[in-house]
């Protein structure tokens, strides 16, 4: 079979018109001769609002119950979809995560996928049906659902296209394709046409939300070829080139700046005079090892350290920074109303004039810069919440507007 996996984001299916356009587009690619597979998120702002209700049950939530809450967004845009596909006339079947064979770790809230068994799924495929799976969602070996954290239906597209061997995965959403910025935040980005697998991770992990860092990372790992385009035209959307294989003849074709990226979810723990008779880093990272470790700048015994996670699964920031405060009083300061934006290109750590006319122009716009971080692809700088906007559109004038390959702005699509 010729196996194509198609995702769509919340976003894509927010009403009923949504769903049944999304089914439409299923169906034609299903008759073009392609085997479908659909994985879906919550509609709209599900996710959210499931949140939003245990938080007003109380402050000390079970990530265990959280994720059966928060799974069921997904479930229910499978079931909709399914239907919507059925009404068109074609063969449809909805599956759980536990039918579609995704295993997980036990980390609830933010688990990782560790295999797939798809027999299910071939099966359906098999018989003509087309399959639509939840993602963000999947079981541990003892049967318990789990969620893959903010943005994990990517990743559930990812890995299920790898297991099927996939011609390719696409991941449609609102916008048509992976952008220099936000469109939403700076509206003279720049649509890429393509982009490396690299450089596309590297805007993921620091922020920009048109795809999740893992998903790109698995992608590129299992040679799986992965587009992003827009639900609502016909653009074809960005191909997220694989990264360059042992052996392979390099032609350098990257953007010297790929983009800015910008994310508003950090909290920071500030360690001071730590010791191990009072639990130390171990004792730290412990408490925080639900949730993503973002930056982290570790000093020896007696001196500071930083460590960056982020807030994305955090049922309740101010609860979290007490409950931490409690168990190291002394030891820990909490800030949790912290962002960062990021300046991401091809080998762009090693430029050091780069980092100095970025500085620049982020001190000259009045931002506040709290701790800056150089990594092989990028320049990430620590700022205020509130900052973060604007500072994205201060660099992207700066390093992608002023520069020849900011062609012409890109049109957002029309939702």
């Amino acid at each position: 079979m010729r196996v194509i996996v198609q995702k769509y984001g919340g976003s894509s299916l927010a009403t009923a018109d949504h769903v049944r356009a999304v089914a439409q587009n299923v169906v034609r690619t299903k008759e073009e001769g392609l085997a479908v597979v659909v994985v879906v998120s919550a509609m709209g702002d599900t996710t959210d609002h499931l949140l939003e209700m245990g938080r007003r049950i109380g402050t000390n939530l079970s990530p265990r119950e959280l994720d059966m809450l928060l799974s069921t967004g997904e479930t229910a845009s499978a079931a909709l979809l399914a239907m919507a596909i059925q009404n068109l006339g074609e063969e449809a079947i909805s599956l759980s995560a536990k039918q579609c064979g995704i295993i997980t770790n036990d980390v609830h809230t933010n688990a990782r996928i560790l295999e797939i068994r798809p027999q299910r799924i071939r099966q359906e495929l098999a018989r003509g049906a087309i399959v639509v799976a939840p993602g963000f969602q999947g079981r541990t070996r003892e049967d318990d659902i789990t969620t893959l954290g903010r943005g994990g239906s990517d990743t559930t597209a990812v890995a299920l296209a790898a297991a099927l061997n996939a011609e390719k995965c696409v991941i449609y959403t609102d916008v048509e394709g992976v952008f220099t910025a936000d469109p939403r935040i700076v509206p003279t980005a720049i649509k890429r046409a393509e982009l490396g697998a690299r450089e596309t991770q590297e805007l993921a992990w620091h922020g920009a939300k048109v795809l999740k860092a893992e998903a790109v990372e698995f992608a590129s790992t299992n040679e799986v070829p992965l587009v992003v385009r827009s639900t609502f035209s016909d653009d074809p959307g960005t191909v997220v080139l694989p990264a360059c294989k042992e052996g392979d003849a390099f032609t350098p074709r990257e953007p010297a700046i790929a983009g800015v990226s910008g994310r508003e979810d950090l909290v920071r723990i500030i360690l001071k005079e730590w010791s191990p008779r009072h639990g130390g880093r171990d004792g730290v990272y412990g408490a925080i090892s639900d949730y993503d470790m973002v930056f982290e700048s570790i000093g020896p015994p007696g001196e500071a350290s930083d460590l960056f996670i982020s807030n994305q699964e955090m049922p309740d920031e101010d609860a979290f920074a007490r409950q931490l405060q409690r168990e190291f009083e002394g030891e820990v300061r909490i800030d949790a109303g912290l962002g960062a934006v990021s300046l991401v290109g091809f080998g762009l750590g090693s430029r050091p004039a780069a980092l100095l006319n970025a500085l620049k122009v982020l001190e000259d716009g009045g931002a506040t810069l709290i701790k800056s971080f150089s990594a092989r692809d990028s320049f990430t700088f620590i700022i205020p919440r509130a900052e973060v906007s604007n500072s994205l559109r201060l660099l992207h004038r700066t390093f992608v507007e002023s520069t020849s390959e900011a062609v012409r702005p890109a049109q957002m699509a029309a939702s």
